[in-house]
């Protein structure tokens, strides 16, 4: 695990301006938050069991159904500390990816069926369970699962208008693709990408643009989905520029992400600037929190200047000094009721809004992250159009 390691100090060098410390501490963040939801799911299947229980269904099948559930949970655990921290190397490389994202799967089914079994109880007043209310709390978390799964690959467009007065003579508009949170990897899928880069290639932009979180897993076996981002990036009339999202920081790949990233055809902007006709691109390194003057031009207040940052959270300098944000992250919370608490917990809106003199976009993400589930907050590919006021 030399090279997997190596790569992630060559990550913490390049951020060392922005505090090569937080860098180190992703992968801590991602383990305290995989402990959390692995904390979550036990208790759900105590309740679970419980329920079942007072329904009838004989104690042994109960515990053997009980041991199987903590010793798969113990085993995605694993995995997912092993996927995360190098210096573990419990596992395969491609097999602690695997079972880290099937294992957050059951997790969710798990979470699912609580809220299932809650609300029959609730219902119920919190009477007994019977069988007929043990079965009718499965249904509704079947449906729910299989609800959730199917919305998770119904990929669509989302088309967004934004007017300016900046753009030059004889360019009336210009079309972005944004791409973000696609999550390669894990339990992700070449169809889902598949149906992601055709609503990309329908719309024929004139910039594409990611937004981070675009890989989540082990490239060497992903040559496929690689073949459409670099297929993606070749027809982009002004080019296709890209930023590191956490992911890219988590995962410890074999090949050095933003090496993958860049041949590909993207031009990754890690404190960045690149202008084109009619529009400045600033790209924020995702721990980048606050400023963006030091990467800004005088005549920059002449053009259309778009911020590509991963999370949500305008920089505090930004008042008057951009026109377009574009970020991701949140994945709209992925299942509800999760979006509500996302709002308040980062105090950003999903989809189009107005700050500091600016507009942002808050996009719900291309893809899912491990668990291949989404609950009304379907996936997306943002379409935005600059046009001439």
């Amino acid at each position: 695990m030399s090279n997997v390691s190596s790569g992630f100090i060559v990550k913490a060098d390049v951020l060392k301006e922005q505090g090569s410390r937080e860098a180190n501490n992703f992968s801590s963040v991602f383990c305290n938050g995989y402990t959390l939801y692995t904390a979550l799911a036990l208790c759900a299947l105590m309740f679970i069991l419980r329920k079942l229980r007072e329904a009838g269904v004989p104690k042994s099948a109960l515990n053997i159904f009980a041991a199987i559930m903590i010793l798969w949970q113990a085993l995605g655990f694993a995995a997912g500390y092993d996927f995360i921290m190098a210096e573990y190397d419990i596992f395969p490389y491609h097999f602690a990816e695997v079972i880290r994202a099937v294992n957050m799967n059951v997790i969710i089914i798990t979470l699912y069926g609580f809220i299932a079994f809650f609300l029959v109880s609730l219902f119920t007043r919190f009477k007994p369970f019977t069988k007929r209310r043990a079965i009718c709390a499965v249904v509704l978390m079947v449906i729910a699962v299989c609800y959730s799964m199917c919305e998770a690959y119904y990929v669509r467009p989302r088309y967004v208008t934004v007017p300016t007065k900046k753009l030059p003579e004889g360019i009336d508009k210009i079309r972005i693709a944004f791409l973000v949170d696609v999550h390669i990897g894990g339990v992700s899928t070449l169809a889902h990408l598949e149906r992601v880069m055709k609503i990309v290639d329908e719309a024929s932009p004139d910039i594409l643009l990611l937004g981070g979180d675009i890989l989540d897993g082990d490239m060497s076996v992903r040559n496929s989905e690689l073949a459409l981002l670099r297929e993606a990036a070749k027809k982009a009339r002004y080019g296709a520029f890209a930023v590191n999202g956490n992911h890219e920081h988590y995962i410890i790949l074999d090949a050095d992400p933003e090496g993958v990233i860049r041949e590909c055809g993207y031009d990754l902007l890690i404190n960045e600037r690149r202008e084109i006709p009619g529009v400045t691109i600033l790209g924020l390194e995702d721990i980048h929190y606050g400023w963006i003057r030091p990467y800004l031009k005088p005549e920059d207040k002449d053009r259309f200047t778009i911020i590509l940052k991963h999370r949500p959270g305008v920089p505090n300098d930004a008042d008057g000094n951009f026109d377009l944000m574009l970020s991701g992250h949140t994945h709209g919370g992925q299942f509800w009721p999760l979006g509500c608490f996302k709002d308040m917990a980062l105090h950003s809106q999903q989809g189009l809004s107005q700050k500091a003199g600016g507009y942002v976009y808050v996009s719900n993400g291309s893809g899912f992250n491990q668990a291949m589930m989404r609950l009304f907050v379907p996936p997306e590919v943002t379409v935005i159009d600059i046009v001439r006021e």
